[in-house]
């Protein structure tokens, strides 16, 4: 390691374990810097002590000696980079160095004292620095423990500590790492990619090497291979060290590469994702060249092609007054017989409510497009989702918020190359890629519907009938109820809340029709009721115990209108969640699709029929 003798102004080397006591510089790079071949010639570093280069690390010497330091690190001069072994060994040092520096000064050099005469000021000027957009800059802020910035002038502004408020709002980045009471290794990997996410660098490769000492990985530096090919390799080496599935955390509409993000602007969205610090070891996932091994609970659909992969991570949402959610983070994957491919449609992610505290009753699940973004504060990202999202149902104590099975299954996630021959001929057929719905002169795509979900599989249950039946795709899991209630229902209603719409799906216990009444424990024949109300926007989900196989002008005129009956008097106070004997069924996370196929939003279903099985496993857990 070199470093500059703030006395002599020398450089000198250091080996070994013993490094003296050094201040280290952080800035961003000008038109014209100096040098290490410049600097060891002691006429040139005169000669030029008036550029800007030069000034900032004399300036920077001077702070050094003022705080009693005999040694500071700059890494324009510091490095020799005309060798491409000593830069690679830098690079993945970097971090270290900051991280051991007794004090980091930084230096914004478009950040003026203001004069009198100007409406801005200096807190403005900060906001906009060009530090907080540099690549490299992101590892100079994590990593040392004590930072100070200064102005042009090189008038201090305040510490890391001091002004971490406003630094989250510039960045993204949590509070608690910046005051250091949080490690930056506990963040998970998609909320420490999310920091980076609108950071640039002048090498495209540079966007990857500038997180290598983030995510503690060290690895060749190959210039020339282009930014997604570094990516890639970044992406490849944190997954050899690390269980966090986060790394899949990311938009997949963004990236041309349906397995892995090809640039950290993929997971611009993600700077609420958390480990999930579930009470199992979470079984190892591999890289080959077939693609990605992994064991991980799934979420089935009415779809034979769907599935939805239950990641080891969460994602925290805080809004008014603290109130706050957690969801878990699903990948939405397509194929068959455990082989599957990331999905672009209908959504690329889905955050499933598990866990909502205050009188949140519904969460909204995100999609690139209609989440707020990161790059602004937490607080402010927070509040905007807080406002999109539904607060009209209420949670209860007596609900269970988690319904997902504890079971692994073991599933290879592989390419769109590998899978499209295997399986596309019968997905296009089946899925025609969501665009279900057939928009003629005097139609249009609905607003919102139904996916359809179940978190613990069908069991002995089996789909039987469901009414409108034009209104259910069963293969890719949607139903989108058009019919409304009868005159007589809707007289009822208060006024101007007749727009409505509603449906019913029925279910039948293989074993129905084969015992004796009465011998079963599970409802023989169950309809599950679904309505959308268009004036508050507010959706609701029942269990029917329909007692006895039906069909036809049953199916409308007696059992919906009964589910009818129960549900259309106060549309603002519907239920979100239902519990009958062994069934559970819930409607509390709504999410944007890609493309707006087959609706605009969609409201995820989910359907319990091993309800005593789901209160076991949760009481082993304690």
């Amino acid at each position: 390691m070199r470093l500059i003798n703030v006395s002599s102004l020398q450089i000198e080397e250091f080996y070994g374990t013993y490094i003296p006591p050094y201040a280290i510089l952080s800035h961003t790079w000008e038109a014209t810097e100096a040098s290490f071949q410049q600097w060891t010639k002691r006429v040139t570093r005169i000669r030029k002590f008036k550029h800007l280069g030069f000034e900032k690390i004399y300036a920077a010497c001077k702070r050094a000696r003022e705080n009693g330091l005999g040694y500071l690190w700059a890494d324009t001069v510091c490095i020799d980079k005309t060798s491409s072994a000593e830069l690679s060994e830098a690079i993945n040092s970097m971090y270290a160095w900051y991280e051991n520096a007794q004090v980091c000064y930084v230096y914004l050099s478009d950040v003026r004292i203001p004069s009198r005469e100007s409406n801005l000021d200096v807190l403005t000027l900060f906001r906009r620095s060009r530090w907080f957009t540099r690549g490299w800059t992101l590892q100079e802020l994590l990593a040392p423990s004590n930072i100070v910035f200064y102005t042009r002038e090189w008038v201090q502004m305040g510490t890391k500590q001091a002004l971490a408020v406003l630094i989250r709002e510039i960045t993204g980045i949590d509070e608690s790492c910046l005051r250091g009471t949080r490690r930056v290794a506990v963040c998970s990997v998609a909320q420490r990619m999310s920091w980076a996410s609108r950071r640039v660098t002048t090498r495209e490769e540079d966007i990857t090497y500038s997180l290598l000492g983030i995510f503690g990985i060290s690895m060749p530096l190959l210039y020339g291979e282009g930014s997604q090919n570094a990516f890639r390799r970044l992406q490849e080496e944190i997954i050899k060290v690390s269980d966090d599935q986060s790394i899949l955390a990311f938009n997949t509409d963004s990236s041309d590469n349906t397995l892995l993000a090809h640039h950290p602007s993929d997971f611009a969205s993600q700077g609420g994702v958390r480990p999930s610090f579930a009470p199992k070891l979470t079984p190892p996932f591999t890289m080959s060249n077939a693609g990605l091994s992994l064991t991980t609970p799934l979420i089935y659909t009415m779809s034979p092609y769907w599935v939805l992969a239950v990641l080891n991570c969460v994602e925290l949402h805080w809004a008014q007054e603290d109130v706050r959610a957690r969801s878990i983070t699903c990948l939405p994957l397509l194929g068959r017989d455990k082989k599957f491919m990331r999905a672009r449609a209908p959504v690329t992610l889905i955050s499933l409510g598990v866990d909502l505290v205050g009188n949140q009753g519904t969460l909204r699940s995100k999609h690139s497009d209609s989440t707020p973004e990161v790059g602004g504060s937490d607080s402010d990202s927070n509040t905007a989702l807080a406002e999109s999202t539904s607060t009209i149902a209420k949670t209860t104590p007596l609900e269970i918020q988690d319904l997902t099975t504890r079971k692994d299954t073991d599933i290879l996630v592989t390419y769109f190359s590998r899978i499209y021959p295997l399986y596309g001929t019968e997905m296009d057929e089946a899925m025609k890629g969501f665009e279900v719905i057939d928009v003629g002169p005097s139609m249009k795509i609905p607003d919102r519907g139904f996916m359809i979900a179940f978190p613990r599989g069908m069991g002995s249950y089996r789909y039987l009938d469901s009414f409108p039946k034009g209104d259910l795709y069963p293969n890719i899991s949607f139903f989108m109820p058009s019919a409304t209630p009868p005159t007589s229902t809707r007289e009822k209603m208060e006024e101007n809340r007749g727009n409505v719409t509603r449906g019913l799906l029925v279910y039948s216990h293989e074993m129905a029709g084969r015992c004796k009444p009465g011998f079963l424990e599970e409802i023989e024949i169950v309809g599950i009721y679904l309505a959308l109300d268009c004036s508050t926007r507010n959706w609701t989900c029942r269990i029917l115990d329909l007692e006895r196989r039906i069909s036809g002008p049953d199916l409308e005129h007696k059992w919906i209108v009964k589910g009818d009956e129960m549900v259309l008097d106060k549309p603002e106070e519907w239920p979100h969640y239902d519990q009958q004997r062994n069934m559970v069924v819930a409607a509390r996370t709504r999410f944007e699709t890609a493309k707006g196929h087959p609706c605009k939003e969609a409201i995820m279903v989910e359907i319990v029929f091993d309800l005593k099985e789901l209160l076991k496993e949760r009481d082993l857990e304690g």
